[in-house]
């Protein structure tokens, strides 16, 4: 074998040895310190939770309805449309999220991605709201008399 057969089998021997070391000592080091792990686990948890929606994510399309400082107004019911969000090279949260708390009963739909699903709730329950980025909407129905008030909240 000449010098420049070598070479290959050399940087291969080289890479090896390295890889042999970092195990060894991964392994000897790393004992049961598990307390750590929940430093960069708890990193990931929260880029995994999703950006905040907020009324101004949010366009009235049909209905008697208003959305303003984190308060949503609807007289009988209403529709709200989600904005898209992200675009085509985004790297945000690919959700948004909150979660509405409603001051009486009140029937909630939502429409995400072609799926359709409808929560009564009353006062003092929250309605968790999730959309991806191409956005959805969002409806409300208030089947008693007069207005509804709804505070739209950030996910816990």
């Amino acid at each position: 074998m000449n010098s420049e057969n070598r070479n290959p089998i050399i940087v291969v021997a080289i890479c090896a040895v390295i890889a042999v070391l970092v195990l060894v000592l991964g392994v000897s080091c790393s004992g049961s310190n598990n307390a750590g792990a929940r430093d960069w686990q708890s990193g990931f948890a929260k880029a995994a939770g999703g950006g905040k929606l907020t009324t101004a994510d949010l366009a009235p399309a049909g209905g008697s309805c208003s959305a303003s400082g984190g308060q949503l107004a609807v007289a009988g019911s209403c529709i709200f449309t989600v904005r898209e969000f992200g675009g085509l090279f985004s790297f945000g949260p690919p959700t948004k999220r909150a979660r509405l708390l409603p001051q009486q009963a009140v029937t909630v739909t939502l429409s995400v991605e072609g799926t359709r699903t409808e929560q009564s709730a009353g006062a003092g329950d929250t309605v968790d709201l999730t959309f991806g980025t191409s956005g959805g909407s969002l409806g409300i129905r208030c089947p008693g008399p007069g207005n509804c008030v709804l505070q739209l909240a950030e996910a816990g």
